[in-house]
């Protein structure tokens, strides 16, 4: 049985498909993002189908909110999270949105907005759309919404 909220294509056509509680996964193309929770957290990743590959989106596990920023990004953006020596997520922000800069020196002035402090919806950084399929998807899966320990 498929949820009021699968089946819906974004702009960028991405598709929700599959959102529940503990796992949400949007698809286009030979891509899936995944945001799933693991043990105390929140794992994003995106997989490459024809590819055979899975790329971590999060450093590890982080709070649900975190881990939805980093899908998002990817999703709207199409950029991953890059790590800072201190295993902590950050993007690259110049005039044309997030980025990733491999050189010492970017090409432009960039702003590195870190993503593993955010906790809710409202502390997105401005470049992230929040949308109302994320609002859900962020009330489905919100650790408050179902105790899962007891």
């Amino acid at each position: 049985m498929r949820s009021a909220d699968s089946g819906s294509v974004d702009e960028r056509g991405w598709e929700l498909n599959r959102p529940r509680r503990t796992e949400t996964e949007w698809r286009r193309d030979d891509e899936t993002v995944r945001c799933f929770r693991f043990d105390d957290g929140y794992v994003s990743t995106v997989v490459y189908e024809t590819r055979d590959v899975t790329w971590q989106l999060t450093p590890g596990q982080v709070p649900l909110a975190s881990a939805l920023a980093m899908a998002t990004v990817y999703r709207q953006h199409s950029t991953t999270p890059q790590i800072d020596p201190d295993g902590r997520p950050f993007v690259a922000v110049g005039e044309s949105g997030p980025r990733q800069v491999f050189e010492e020196i970017a090409d432009e002035p960039v702003d590195y907005v870190y993503l593993d402090t955010i906790r809710t919806l409202e502390e997105f950084p401005s470049f992230i759309e929040v949308s109302e399929e994320t609002r859900r998807v962020y009330e489905r899966m919100s650790p408050t919404r179902y105790n899962t320990l007891g």
